[in-house]
């Protein structure tokens, strides 16, 4: 039975530690900033960071019908993708607080080899994560669904980590226009976080140097463990 609590007790603390760097708390849900870094982004002082990662989608244009697009993230220099937190976004005033939460749906099956969906804001399927850290690859393939009768101009957005305490964010897609309307000129997607900062409501874990997450889901961990220790007590 000891056997038994041991297992369990790690099997959960290994799916909370895969989230690594990542806690999926409402702020890092809209900036996709890991502040257990306690870093700056590598963009910071990088003139060819746009270059280290590349989002790929398959689509210019939706509205054509309800299929999806298929996105593919890809590593075209020396660091490779350990992890990952993306999204799809508006295209629209970077200033509004709705441009920062997602659009649409990932399709994420049980069996995808390095993607699951993240609870971002209680919508699920909205943003996708690494299952597990590493993940160690060049390239991540994954299909998005735009919503019901949906007009507005899109694009993608990541957080990719390439080793361990290092990231790099506003890696962004082309856009996609819906075919009734003309595409943004410019470059419209809207800039990410790249700076390091603390404040009083959003604290770096200090175990985030080591990669062990301190997660809500230790309290889940915690009352399980302790129902197990009880019935082994008791039996």
């Amino acid at each position: 039975m000891w056997s038994l609590a041991v297992t369990v007790l790690l099997s959960i603390q290994g799916s909370v530690w895969s989230a690594y760097p990542f806690d999926f708390s409402e702020r890092e849900c809209r900036d996709l900033f890991p502040e257990r870094i306690g870093k700056d982004s590598l963009n910071v002082g990088n003139a060819h960071s746009e270059e280290i990662f590349t989002i790929e989608p398959s689509e210019t244009i939706h509205g054509f019908n309800f299929g999806s697009t298929q996105v593919l993230i890809k590593a075209n220099s020396k660091w490779r993708i350990q992890g990952i937190i993306m999204q799809a976004r508006v295209i629209g005033n970077c200033k509004d607080p709705q441009q920062k939460h997602p659009v649409g749906h990932f399709e994420v099956p049980e069996n995808h080899q390095f993607l699951r969906a993240a609870n971002c804001s209680g919508d699920q399927f909205k943003t996708v994560t690494h299952k597990k850290y590493p993940i160690n690859t060049d390239s991540i393939v994954i299909n998005w669904f735009p919503p019901e009768n949906f007009k507005a101009e899109v694009y993608f957005v990541a957080t990719i980590v390439s080793g361990k305490n290092e990231f790099w964010t506003g890696i962004v897609s082309h856009t996609i226009r819906h075919k009734d309307k003309p595409v943004t000129p410019g470059h419209p997607q809207c800039p990410m976080r790249s700076k390091y900062r603390t404040s009083a409501t959003s604290r770096p874990s200090p175990q985030g140097s080591t990669g062990r997450i301190l997660h809500p889901n230790n309290l889940l961990i915690c009352t399980l463990l302790t129902a197990i220790l009880w019935t082994v007590y008791h039996n």
